[in-house]
């Protein structure tokens, strides 16, 4: 939003109708992500059930008793234990599951995999694209903050070693593209030898960064804002005190997800610890038999 709001002009009607359009985009998404999160979730089981690979196996092995046809039964008993779950353990998005239910079990609707596979590529990329650009304008300012601050002579030096005619770029402009291309590199490196660990850290570390971004960065600029030293600034469309009090939701809803991040990766981080793994094996001794009568109900 803040790239596309600079390509605009700064007068009434051309902010009233980009709020317009942002907020239009903003429903669609919505509206978007709780369809596609209700498609999901009716389609595709959450948990796996290990009673149904074991049936499978059980079913496979040659007796009088199944030599009439035990094939067909133990592949759909073995496929019935696709989940959301094991597509987690395998560091799968949720498509690949729902899309191998689609083609198994209503191939009359396998061009609406193939659809949900195109939109989820498009999808993907737009993000990254959407990303990687708002990285790369952070980058750029940071680079020329700390130009301004403390390296304007390499500017000055840059310009009186080469003649006027090799100004092909300046010297902020080559730092800006090297510093670029070094994140992006990093970033590359990690999803190639690590592409669990690069999930984990999108799903982590970006997830924390952008609602601290919003829920306290973004409100400290909006309570600046009103501040008196900006007060002679010309606003072409102000927001009302009304809307202006609502400012106060974010830290309420983006801070509270911001520490439910971190007490959810403290709660990961020390279920791997010795002694919580100590502490839980005489529970999961005891817990075995309801486990399975539980498994058992669901299946019936």
């Amino acid at each position: 939003m803040p790239l596309l709001f600079s390509q605009i002009s700064h007068n009434k009607t051309q902010i009233l109708w980009f709020r317009r359009a942002v907020l239009a985009g903003l429903t669609t998404c919505t509206v978007l992500n709780i369809l596609w999160c209700w498609a999901v979730l009716e389609i595709v089981p959450q948990t796996s059930i290990p009673e149904r690979r074991l049936a499978a196996e059980t079913i496979t092995q040659p007796g009088p008793s199944n030599l009439s046809g035990p094939h067909s039964s133990a592949s759909r008993l073995l496929y019935s234990n696709i989940s959301l779950e094991e597509s987690e353990k395998a560091g799968e998005i949720a498509t690949i599951p729902l899309t191998k239910i689609i083609n198994e079990r209503y191939k009359a609707y396998s061009w609406l995999a193939e659809l949900i596979q195109v939109f989820i590529a498009i999808s993907v990329t737009v993000s990254f694209l959407v990303m990687g650009s708002a990285m790369k304008h952070t980058i750029d300012g940071l680079v020329s903050s700390v130009w301004s601050s403390r390296l304007e002579w390499l500017s000055k030096a840059w310009e009186r070693n080469l003649p006027n005619k090799e100004h092909i770029c300046s010297a902020r402009g080559v730092a800006k593209g090297f510093m670029s291309l070094l994140a992006f590199l990093v970033i590359f490196i990690v999803s190639v030898c690590d592409p669990r660990g690069f999930i984990v850290m999108l799903d982590k570390v970006v997830s924390f960064s952008l609602n601290t971004e919003v829920g306290l960065f973004v409100f400290i600029m909006l309570r600046e804002s009103r501040e008196d030293r900006f007060q002679h600034l010309a606003i072409p469309l102000p927001v009302g005190d009304c809307v202006f009090s609502l400012s106060w939701l974010l830290p309420t809803y983006f801070l509270f997800a911001v520490t439910y991040d971190v007490l959810q990766t403290l709660a990961e981080v020390a279920h791997f610890l010795p002694f919580y793994s100590h502490s839980q094996e005489p529970h999961n001794h005891t817990g075995t038999g309801s486990g399975t009568a539980a498994n058992v109900s669901v299946l019936l």
